[in-house]
């Protein structure tokens, strides 16, 4: 939406790019907090909620790892098998249950599987040596010993030994009670057992493996005559492998098998698996770290749109803190109106209107003080002419109504002097009233076509008398059969008005020129009269209300300084203009005013163009120039009026009143008796009617 003001204009742009710039510089700097929080916060952050809402948990890959290492051929099981049935063959039973005999047939065959030093001595390379090579070792060092107990009473070396190979037995799963035990597998686990002491070997079980067989695989390990790191090797490649073969068949289930599987609760389950270094796969449940993670985008959008908010309502409060700024600038100034005004710089532009205001009001009050005190004056100066005349009245009527014996001419003198000063109190009165009739409502005018040189001879010809007692020369100039349309009352008491001022102040024995001339559209009508220079303070307020140029108060000269303001009212209400200049003692008045009836009527409707359009009634058209401009234009139309000149006539006999009535009664019009239209020849009839006299 289109502002109006440049104010406004520059409030906006002002508002609408410091906002633009609080804008961009917050989302920048969001922007790059977002990316350092990214970087540095945000993962331990994350790992923080995880770690504290969700555990890590292994996949037990036993079985798989028991099958690899039997692949190996690391499973205790099946050593236990071949030793079993060697011990078969040396000669211990193989029966069910025959294990409490095992060290009594042990000693009759000749093994001494049961004895502490049974594999240490035997002479090989690395402590053991295979099946058949120590049944018969074990047949020597039992034939050696003798240390053998009827029914299993051994010595408790060999018991222990006994003892710890039936509980293997058991652990290992080949039996499932001691009591099924035989004595060749007692004997075969007991050799088991002891090559594991002899090789030294160490199965370091991952955590994920919790049901392996760790016995079978280092009595296996042990058997074979593996190395530890040879063992490590293959329990690392075991363990590694059946992880990954466990991840993927753990990939492979439903989500709630999934959970069932890590003992996890979860409707709807989401995992983070994670491949250690040591070649575990860790899983665990993050739905709640998922679920804290999905509101990091909707929060840093919400924080971003907060921001983005708060630095508008701040904007707005910015541009509300300019009315407080200004109704209070308005308020100092309605306060104190010599105060600075003061606005922050957005307002500058409404700083200078309000240093405008303050300036016009103060111009305005200045006038308005200048008018009251001319009004005041005006009453003093009313109150001191009224009376002059009226004390002449009364004075001259009391002498002819107490001298009955007059002479006829001094009778005929006294009342003549009363009708004057009686005229004289009633030009006073009536010019009072027509300007406060002019200001308390629009005049209205009646227009019609008027010769314009007649009506400049009948305006001129009404101050022949008092221009020829003083020795002023009268002359009139305007184009012939040229008309304009205008109120012919009205304007005759404008322009009577102004000559009347002219003749006022014209020197004696000097000549007063009143000249007409067609300037397009427009008549113009100067009044040219030489004689005291009007300076230009007086220019400037000549035509206001109550304003006298010399302030001395006469009775026989001058009126209540309303002449040029009534001038000025009618001249503007024909939507024309009046204009004054001075200059080297020759004073100019010009009236312009429209000519044609269609040009007056298109400035009555205000047509777009015509000059002074839109003027309102009753009102000077300034036409856009200052005081000094028309005052050069006025003189300029006076200088560029070539009429032809004439000398104004003189009054016919017996027309003396018509004659120093002539601006009264074109004023006045047909409602006088006796005075003749202006649109009618010029009179040259005596008129009878009572004298008035402006």
């Amino acid at each position: 939406m289109a502002l109006r003001s440049e104010q406004a204009r520059v409030l906006r742009r002002s508002l609408l790019g410091r906002l633009g710039r609080d804008l961009a510089a917050f989302t920048a700097a969001f922007a790059l907090a977002c990316v350092l929080l990214e970087a540095f916060v945000m993962p331990p952050l994350a790992d923080f909620v995880a770690d504290s809402t969700s555990r890590w948990r292994l996949l037990d890959s036993s079985a798989r790892f028991d099958e690899l290492m039997a692949d190996e051929g690391l499973s205790g099981s099946l050593y236990l098998d071949d030793l079993t049935q060697m011990m078969v063959d040396e000669g211990l039973p193989a029966t069910p249950g025959s294990a409490p005999k095992a060290l009594s047939w042990a000693e009759k065959v000749g093994l001494d599987v049961f004895e502490p030093d049974y594999l240490v001595d035997d002479g090989t390379e690395d402590g053991t040596e295979d099946g058949e090579t120590a049944a018969q070792g074990a047949g020597a060092n039992a034939s050696a010993s003798g240390a053998v107990a009827v029914d299993g009473a051994a010595a408790d070396p060999m018991l222990d030994a006994y003892q710890t190979a039936l509980d293997a037995l058991v652990a290992s799963g080949a039996v499932k009670r001691a009591d099924d035990a035989s004595a060749a597998q007692v004997a075969a686990m007991a050799v088991l057992l002891r090559s594991v002491q002899v090789g030294g070997l160490v199965l370091f079980t991952p955590a994920a493996i919790n049901d392996a067989d760790v016995d079978g695989i280092l009595r296996a390990a042990s058997w074979r005559g593996l190395s530890q790191q040879e063992l490590d090797a293959i329990v690392a490649r075991a363990f590694r492998q059946s992880q990954d073969d466990a991840y993927e068949e753990w990939k492979g289930l439903t989500p709630e098998d999934q959970a069932l599987r890590l003992g996890v609760a979860a409707a709807d389950p989401v995992w983070q698996a994670s491949f250690s270094p040591d070649g575990y796969w860790q899983i665990r449940e993050v739905g709640t770290y998922a679920f804290v993670k999905s509101l990091k985008l909707p929060l840093a959008a919400a924080v971003l749109v907060t921001g983005w908010i708060v630095i508008v309502v701040m904007a707005l409060n910015r541009s509300l803190r300019y009315f407080d700024d200004l109704s209070e600038g308005v308020a100092r100034l309605l306060a104190d109106r010599d105060a600075p005004i003061e606005l922050p710089p957005g307002l500058s532009i409404a700083q200078n209107e309000l240093a405008v205001i303050r300036s016009q009001s103060l111009a305005d009050e200045r006038a308005a003080k200048a008018a009251e005190r001319r009004k005041n004056e005006l009453v003093a100066y009313l109150a001191h002419d009224i009376r002059t005349p009226l004390t002449s009245v009364l004075g001259y009527l009391d002498l002819l109504r107490d001298g009955a014996a007059l002479p006829p001419d001094t009778q005929r003198k006294y009342a003549e002097t009363a009708y004057a000063k009686a005229e004289r109190l009633e030009g006073l009165i009536g010019e009072f009233f027509e300007i406060t009739r002019y200001n308390l409502q629009a005049i209205p005018i009646e227009r019609e076509n008027v010769d314009v040189r007649l009506f400049c001879q009948q305006v001129a010809e009404s101050f022949f008398p008092e221009t020829a007692a003083r020795g002023i020369g009268l002359r009139v100039g305007a184009p012939a059969d040229v008309r304009f349309f205008v109120d012919p009352d009205k304007l005759a008491r404008a322009l009577g008005n102004v000559m009347r001022n002219a003749v006022a102040y014209a020197e004696d024995g000097t000549s007063i020129d009143l000249a007409a001339a067609c300037d397009g559209p427009w008549v113009s009508i100067a009044v040219r009269n030489r004689g005291r220079e009007i300076s230009e303070a007086h220019l400037e307020a000549i035509f206001e209300k109550f304003y006298r140029e010399d302030g001395s108060r006469t009775s026989g000269s001058g009126g209540a300084g309303l002449g040029l303001a009534i001038a000025k009212e009618i001249v503007g209400a024909h939507g024309g203009d009046i204009t004054a200049a001075s200059r080297d003692g020759v004073t100019v008045f010009t009236l312009r005013v429209p000519r044609e009836v269609s040009f007056a009527r298109s400035l009555a409707d205000g047509a777009p163009g015509a000059p002074g359009a839109g003027a309102a009634p009753g009102r000077v058209r300034s036409g856009g120039e200052d005081a000094g401009g028309r005052r050069k234009r006025a003189a300029a139309d006076a200088g560029a009026v070539a009429p032809t000149w004439e000398e104004a006539p003189a009054p016919a006999p017996g027309a003396r009143g018509r004659a120093r009535h002539g601006a009264a009664g074109a004023h006045r019009g047909n409602d006088t008796p006796g005075m003749t239209p202006l649109t009618a020849n010029p009179p040259d009839r005596p008129r009878r009617g009572r004298a008035r006299k402006r």
